[in-house]
């Protein structure tokens, strides 16, 4: 059983490396296969004070917490947008403009679900009844403050569409759907700023990394070529060359998982970053078998974190005791030539996305030959490529792969928001 699932996993690997290395020839457009469409999907309507997904609006697993009103003093007010759209019906009562107005995330949403509407029921449109609001006529929390929140309709106000509409904003991608009352149905989207992070997993700029010389500096200061402390696949501390970022966004502000431990220590990562954690308190004998990388949004109190001893040269277990949500300013993910990196003592997976360690190291084999191959035109040749400015946004390479693994992994190797 163990071989025939590493067979799998090296052809899902070897598939998915084929595509990056022909990228080229992947496309969604028609052709002999690709063009071909399933049955459609049965779509059942949500029924009266049905919530999708079935927890509160403002939790990690809907649309997350209120980040505050936004009024047009606001420096975010600057960032929300106007819906134009011509296949939406804006009530706008009060003659503001203001059911227009919301947030990035929000506005392709509502868009994806006009077209919907429209195809479902000709002749008629999606109706907003209030969007952005600033009149103080809602909870404290409510999203409607900061253009995160929509409530809808139809254009011909039957009730009877009411539940096959809000089944409609759940797969238009709304992050949390409400059938709240007869009248309208009631949808929310994650802020643009904890969206954002969906490439993959992050580091924030005040995580602290170790490098060769025994300095400790944070994230935001460490630099492609430098050799930072990490660990092999036996748990032993050795120096790792960090090759390139996968990501670097010195002006982003998200939303991070702090783990702690009971040691005192702590970590934070994005929750698709990957964590190495184990079940038990095993000894480093048996670090191998009882490691397993998982997204931090599913790390447990209870379970145990791999904390760096360099006294020992090798990494010890702390149970993890408690784990709270919080924003944090940067995201970073240096990628090591050992795919795993010690942040505040505290080993992680350089990747995040693709839920397994082994997979995701794999795939960016091709980085590492053009990092190889970068070292040899520099060190053998006198080329060097310079960078004109610091990175600041994803990796190419990490954007090519996150477009193309969804074609070559199934659904439960990818993170699902």
């Amino acid at each position: 059983m163990g071989t025939m699932y590493k067979v799998s996993q090296l052809c899902q690997t070897l598939a998915l490396i084929f595509l990056l290395l022909t990228q080229p020839s992947v496309q969604c457009g028609p052709g002999r296969g690709s063009g071909r469409r399933g049955k459609p999907k049965k779509l059942t309507p949500l029924v009266f004070k049905q919530q999708v997904p079935n927890v509160s609006e403002n939790t990690l697993g809907a649309s997350g917490p209120a980040e505050g009103k936004i009024t047009e003093s606001d420096p975010r007010y600057k960032d929300l947008k106007v819906n134009y759209n011509p296949d939406i019906v804006f009530r706008d009562e009060e003659g503001t403009g203001e059911d227009r107005i919301m947030t990035q995330r929000c506005k392709d949403k509502l868009n994806s679900l006009a077209i919907s509407v429209m195809v479902r029921w000709p002749g008629v449109k999606l109706r907003v009844t209030e969007a952005y609001d600033t009149d103080e006529q809602h909870s404290k929390d409510s999203l409607h403050y900061e253009g995160r929140a929509v409530d809808i309709t139809t254009s011909d106000r039957d009730r009877a569409k009411y539940g096959m509409l809000a089944r409609l904003a759940v797969e238009s991608g709304f992050d949390w759907v409400y059938y709240q009352n007869r009248g309208h149905i009631h949808c929310s989207v994650k802020s643009d700023s904890a969206a954002a992070v969906h490439g993959g997993g992050c580091f924030d700029a005040s995580g602290q990394v170790t490098l060769e010389d025994g300095h400790r500096i944070p994230m935001s200061e460490l630099k492609i070529g430098q050799r930072v402390l990490t660990a092999d696949s036996n748990g032993n501390l050795h120096f790792s060359e960090v090759m390139i970022f996968l990501d670097r966004r010195t002006d982003h502000r998200g939303l991070y998982y702090t783990l702690q431990t009971a040691d005192g220590g702590s970590i934070s990562l994005t929750h698709s970053h990957m964590i190495f954690v184990s079940s038990t308190n095993a000894s480093s004998d048996t670090y191998s078998l009882n490691k397993k990388a998982i997204f931090a949004r599913d790390a447990q109190v209870g379970q145990y974190l791999y904390r760096a001893h360099e006294t020992t040269g090798h990494v010890r277990l702390s149970q993890i005791v408690k784990i709270e949500p919080g924003w944090r300013e940067g995201a970073y993910a240096p990628l090591t030539k050992h795919g795993t990196i010690v942040v505040d003592d505290t080993l992680a997976s350089c990747y995040g996305v693709i839920n397994s360690q082994n997979i995701a190291h794999m795939a960016f084999v091709p980085a590492r030959w053009m990092h190889t191959a970068k070292n040899f035109a520099k060190d053998y040749l006198n080329i060097d490529w310079k960078q004109s400015m610091p990175q600041n946004g994803m990796h190419w390479y990490s954007k090519l792969l996150f477009k193309i693994s969804p074609y070559v992994l199934g659904e439960s190797l990818l993170f699902q928001p």
